[in-house]
């Protein structure tokens, strides 16, 4: 992604991720999940790319600089989108999983699906805020 294809937008002061450390803000028609670990700040697109459930849900782990979806038991790292884990489910859960799969073709397509990376954007501290940049 080129800087002269990227547009910038002003999200929020870096002061309010003192106590939220996760922020969702909208922009335009997308949901971008921001998060400060240390100094940095991340952003990443909430749709998880399996089938598009909100990734905040399911929480973020700093320490293995992941975010979890827990609808699909799936991690991405929120520096560079890469799944870490893909639909890694166990129990019960893998239980019903296939028991649906067997009945519904979409479902048994979608737990099939290949690992795919979570959408990432550039971000920015200018002036006490936060900015996110997205490739035009």
């Amino acid at each position: 992604m080129s800087e002269s294809n990227i547009k910038w937008t002003k999200l929020s002061k870096i002061s309010t991720f003192n106590d939220q450390p996760e922020q969702l803000i909208k922009v335009k028609r997308d949901d971008i999940l921001v998060i400060k670990d240390g100094d940095k700040f991340y952003a990443m697109n909430n749709r998880c790319p399996h089938i598009g459930m909100p990734l905040n849900a399911g929480g973020c782990d700093r320490d293995k600089k992941t975010v979890h979806c827990k609808f699909h038991s799936s991690d991405f790292s929120y520096e560079d989108g890469t799944a870490k884990k893909w639909l890694d489910v166990k129990g019960f859960e893998k239980v019903m999983v296939w028991l649906f799969s067997k009945f519904d073709k979409d479902a048994k397509k979608m737990m099939e699906m290949e690992p795919k990376p979570a959408e990432t954007f550039s971000t920015k501290v200018e002036d006490d805020y936060v900015w996110v940049g997205i490739d035009n």
